[in-house]
C-alpha cells in the first residue's frame, strides 16, 4: 500500500498497514514479530491490533501463534465482488471476449499506488503455456498493454523519476519513446503490446472509467508466437467494445447495493475502521459521507470526516459524486487477493466446532444452494457423547424431511416449498404440502426445527437456520439417537444452537 499521505491519522494508518500486510499474504501468515518487521512498527503495536483484528474475525490464529485472514474478511471481499457495479458486470463480458478473442482476458485496476496497478479480475485462457497471473497481482504502467491503456488516461505524470524497470530486452524505458507510444495508444482507443511485460506475450488493452476518480482497462493477451500484427489489430476494436461494455456497467448501480447493516456500537478505531469497511462494501458506489457516516459509524463529524480521510489517502475510498465515496483501489485489490468465492463450511468453521465442544453433541452444517434449491451436508464437528449420527459430507439433505432441511425451507420462497415432492424417507416423513406448511409456520414462529425419525428411523434432531443478508444460507443441527432424548436437555441445546445459527448469520451478513 502506498505510504502517509498529507492528512492521513497514523493510527488508522497503521490498522490499514496490517490489514494489507495479512492480505498480501492470503494463506501463509505472519507472526507478529515478522509482520511487526514487514510493516515498520512496534511488536506490541502490532499485537494489539491482531488481537483487535481477531475478536472481530477480520484474522484469525492457529495454535502456533500465526496470524491469517480472517472469514470475516473473506465475506467482505465476496459481497464487494456482489455489488460493486464493475466487478459485478464485468466478468460475463470478459467471458465473451475470451472466446471472440481466444485470449487471456484481465480487469486492471489503476492504483493504490500512483505508478502501479493490479489484477482485479482474470479469465486464464486455456492451453500449454500459462502466464504467471493472479487476482491482485501488481503490474507495471509502462510495460505491456494494459499498463499503457492506463496511461494514456492518466498520463506519464503518475511515474516516478526512478528509472523504469526492463522487464524483457523489448521493454521501453526510454520516456520520449513511451510518450509516443501512449499518445499513439490515446488515438487508437487501445494500446498494443509485444514483450514488453511478459517475453511470450502479445496484448491489446483499452481504457475505461470504473469510477469518476478511477481508471482501470481491459486487456486480451495471447501467445506471442501464433499472434500476428493483423491478429492484434484485429483484437483492438474487441477489447473497445468490451470496455466500453464494462465501464457502462458503472452506471447501473447493482439491484443488491443497500445500506449496511446496523451493528453494535463499538467506539474504539478498529471498530470504526471495520464499520467503514462494511459500508464500503455494502455501498460500493456510493458510501456516505458527512454527517450520515457520522451517524452510522457512531461517532462525531470530526472523527468521521478524519477516518474518511485516511481512507481516501491509502485508497481504501476515492471521492464520488454528491459529496459521496465509492470503494477505492486498495479495497478493489484487497477483494481481488481474497477471491469471489467463499466456503460457508470454512467461513463456519470457528462457530460448529464451539458449538460442539460446548455441547457435546456432534453438530452438522449444511449449506443452501439457492440457484438449484437444494442442501448438502458441507461439515461436520463431533461432539464427546460416546454415541451420535455422522450424516456424511457432501450427502444432499432434503428440504421436506428432518428437521435440518425444514429449517431451511421454512424460509425459502413458496414455490419451492410447494414444488417439493414429498416422497416419503420414513413413515414419519410428512405426507401432504398442507401438513409441510403448518410445520413451516411453526417453525418460523420459533426459530428452530425438530423432528422424530422423519428421515432416519431412530433418530431426533433439532436446526436452526443461519442466513447471508436475510437469505437462508443454511442451518446447523443436532441428530441424536432417540434412546438418549429423554437424558438430553432440549431446550439447552436449541438455545445454544440458535445463538451459534445467530453468530453465522452476522459473520455472513453485511
Amino acid at each position: 500500500m502506498s505510504g502517509q499521505s498529507t492528512g492521513a491519522v497514523p493510527g488508522n494508518d497503521r490498522m490499514i498497514a496490517v490489514l494489507d500486510a495479512l492480505i498480501g499474504q492470503r494463506n501463509d501468515g505472519w507472526g507478529v514479530r515478522e509482520l511487526a518487521d514487514a510493516v515498520n512498527l512496534s511488536r506490541s503495536t502490532v499485537n494489539r491490533i491482531l488481537q483487535g483484528l481477531t475478536e472481530r474475525g477480520l484474522a484469525r490464529v492457529d495454535a502456533n501463534a500465526t496470524y491469517f485472514v480472517g472469514p470475516r474478511l473473506r465475506v467482505l471481499a465476496k459481497v464487494l465482488h456482489d455489488r460493486h457495479p464493475v466487478l459485478r458486470g464485468a466478468p460475463p463480458v470478459m467471458d465473451e471476449l475470451s472466446r471472440a478473442a481466444d485470449a487471456t482476458i484481465m480487469l486492471v485496476v489503476h492504483g493504490p499506488q500512483p505508478d502501479s496497478a493490479f489484477i482485479a479480475l482474470l479469465r486464464q485462457q486455456a492451453g500449454p503455456i500459462l502466464y504467471h497471473l493472479e487476482p491482485g497481482m501488481d503490474l507495471p504502467l509502462h510495460a505491456g498493454a494494459a499498463g499503457r491503456a492506463i496511461l494514456s488516461e492518466v498520463g506519464l505524470d503518475v511515474l516516478t523519476t526512478a528509472p523504469l524497470t526492463r522487464y524483457s530486452e523489448d521493454t521501453v524505458v526510454d520516456r520520449t519513446y513511451l510518450d509516443e507510444a501512449v499518445r499513439v495508444a490515446r488515438e487508437a482507443g487501445y494500446a498494443i503490446s509485444v514483450g514488453q511485460h511478459i517475453p511470450l506475450a502479445a496484448g491489446v488493452a483499452a481504457p475505461l472509467q470504473i469510477a469518476p476518480n478511477l481508471v482501470g482497462s481491459v486487456s486480451a493477451t495471447r501467445l506471442r508466437h501464433n499472434t500476428t500484427d493483423a491478429d492484434l489489430e484485429r483484437l483492438g476494436p474487441l477489447v473497445r467494445k468490451a470496455a466500453d461494455a464494462i465501464a457502462d456497467a458503472t452506471r447501473h448501480p447493482a439491484p443488491t447495493e443497500q445500506p449496511a447493516r446496523q451493528s453494535a456500537a463499538d467506539a474504539t478505531a478498529l471498530g470504526r475502521m471495520q464499520r467503514l469497511l462494511e459500508i464500503l462494501v455494502a455501498e460500493p458506489a456510493s458510501a456516505p459521507t458527512g454527517s450520515e457516516l457520522a451517524r452510522r459509524l457512531g461517532a462525531n463529524e470530526a472523527t468521521a470526516a478524519r477516518l474518511r480521510t485516511t481512507a481516501e489517502a491509502s485508497g481504501l475510498a476515492i471521492p464520488a459524486a454528491e459529496r459521496r465515496m465509492a470503494a477505492g483501489p486498495l479495497l478493489l485489490k484487497w477483494a481481488a487477493t481474497l477471491g469471489s468465492e467463499w466456503k460457508i463450511a470454512d467461513l463456519a468453521h470457528e462457530a460448529a466446532h464451539s458449538l460442539a465442544h460446548n455441547s457435546g453433541e456432534t453438530v452438522g452444517l449444511i449449506v443452501f444452494d439457492p440457484t438449484t434449491a437444494t442442501a448438502t451436508f458441507a461439515a461436520e464437528a463431533r461432539g464427546t457423547v460416546p454415541i451420535g449420527y455422522s450424516l456424511g459430507i457432501g450427502s444432499q439433505i432434503p428440504l421436506y424431511a428432518g428437521a435440518a432441511g425444514k429449517a431451511i425451507l421454512a424460509h425459502c420462497p413458496l414455490e419451492i416449498v410447494q414444488g417439493q415432492s414429498l416422497e416419503p424417507i420414513t413413515p414419519r416423513s410428512p405426507q401432504t404440502i398442507e401438513q409441510l406448511e403448518e410445520e413451516l409456520q411453526q417453525i418460523r414462529a420459533t426459530g428452530w426445527a425438530h423432528a422424530e425419525g422423519e428421515r432416519i428411523p431412530d433418530a431426533f434432531g433439532v436446526a436452526a437456520p443461519f442466513f447471508a443478508d436475510d437469505a437462508v444460507a443454511g442451518s446447523l443441527t443436532f441428530t441424536i439417537p432417540r434412546f438418549r432424548v429423554d437424558n438430553v436437555d432440549v431446550p439447552a441445546l436449541t438455545t445454544m444452537l440458535t445463538h451459534a445459527a445467530q453468530q453465522i448469520t452476522s459473520l455472513l451478513s453485511v
